[in-house]
């Protein structure tokens, strides 16, 4: 089967009576933000979404998405490989079912004035909240090793004297 391009825009409501599906990607170039973040720019995103209906009636997709991105080790700022494969499942926020309302295991999803759901941001935000807080190679294949770094002493340049030592003269 043929990857096609995810549209940037749907109506989930709508897909979910068609219990419509995609299989596609996501051009690179169309997640900034999440470029922004990377060592290098990724290659386009391979998206999976599933449009339907629960037991309760409530519109809901769910999705995948893939990609192989080049991160900065926080470490020894080299570049490192990393694997993202994340899963999300939404259900869009209507007159009948707000967000209060709805399921725990259902993430709100907010219409825009033409009823539909901005995709291609919605996966760039569950790209960017599945990125690690700190990217860091394993010790092994690290360049800095663990033993050659300390922590918690300063050198001595970077002791200054007090600013406020003055103050402290005149308050005596």
């Amino acid at each position: 089967m043929q990857k096609v391009l995810i549209p940037l825009s749907v109506d989930p409501v709508r897909n979910s009576g068609k219990r419509l599906s995609f299989d596609g990607y996501i051009p690179s170039k169309n997640l900034p933000r999440f470029n922004e973040v990377l060592a290098s720019p990724c290659s386009d995103i391979e998206v999976t979404l599933w449009f339907g209906t629960d037991e309760q009636k409530i519109h809901n997709f769910r999705g995948q998405a893939k990609a192989n991105v080049e991160l900065t080790c926080q470490r020894c700022g080299g570049t490192m490989p990393f694997d993202l494969a994340i899963e999300f499942q939404y259900a869009p926020v209507t007159k009948r079912q707000t967000a209060e309302d709805m399921p725990e295991h259902y993430e709100a999803a907010e219409l825009n004035e033409l009823g539909e759901v901005l995709l291609h941001p919605l996966v760039e935000d569950e790209l960017l909240l599945a990125l690690p807080i700190v990217a860091k190679h394993t010790e092994q294949d690290c360049a800095i090793k663990s033993d050659t770094m300390s922590y918690g002493e300063l050198p001595a340049e970077a002791e200054k004297p007090n600013p406020f030592a003055v103050l402290q003269k005149l308050k005596k």
